[in-house]
């Protein structure tokens, strides 16, 4: 994990960006300020990065933070992991670059969280767990021991996941839903127990990133 006294500059300046800076202060980072293509009005963003600046992908859309993520990584960025100081993480456990753990989280041993992880406040990865890149938990869900959680997959708040259960990548684990058997790719999991459907499409209005060329 990068020093936290090293400054950081946090990639996206909506909601997410200030909880990330909120919990990164508090872990005892300098940060130096935001980076966003289309910032909320009166927030000023850095327009260059000082050599040696770790950088932070404070994004929710799970796909979108890994395109910016993974654009940063090729670029040769430093991506620490943040987690807040009333984070309980096992000595054992593993967190992959750009991994935030938010107040309250645990994660327990043996527990391999990947890169670009989002980790709300209140939830528990258990031990022998497996989340995969860009997978997010909201607020008090729970996978229980030895599960597996796919690529970019969100398990919403308060939702529970049985142990060990596979759910594939690009999933939706709805608020509150109680998840009793695997789950292939692109599914919405919905009710207690929970009903797995075909994920629907949708559209998403967000931020051109690609317009971005501080990287």
């Amino acid at each position: 994990m990068s020093d936290s006294r090293q400054p950081l500059v946090i990639y996206g300046a909506w909601y997410f960006g200030d909880v990330i800076k909120e919990a990164a202060e508090a872990a005892g980072w300098q940060v130096l300020g935001h980076v966003d293509p289309d910032p909320p009005e009166g927030v000023t963003t850095i327009e260059s990065i000082p050599p040696g600046t770790a950088v932070f992908v404070a994004i929710g859309d799970n796909k979108i933070r890994a395109e910016v993520t993974e654009t940063l990584l090729q670029h040769g960025r430093s991506l620490p992991c943040i987690a807040h100081p009333s984070a309980s993480i096992s000595p054992s456990a593993q967190l992959g670059p750009g991994s935030y753990v938010a107040e309250l989280a645990i994660v327990r041993t043996n527990a391999v969280v990947g890169e670009g992880v989002v980790l709300q406040a209140g939830c528990v990865v258990s031990h022998d767990c497996t989340v995969a890149p860009y997978a997010s938990f909201g607020p008090k869900s729970a996978a229980a021991s030895k599960v597996t959680v796919g690529q970019r997959t969100v398990v919403g708040a308060g939702a529970v996941i049985a142990p060990a259960l596979t759910i594939g990548d690009d999933c939706t684990v709805a608020a509150g839903a109680a998840v009793f058997r695997n789950a292939d790719d692109n599914r919405s999991l919905v009710g207690n127990p929970a009903r797995a459907t075909p994920s629907p499409e949708q559209d998403v209005i967000h931020s051109d990133w690609s317009s971005n060329d501080v990287w």
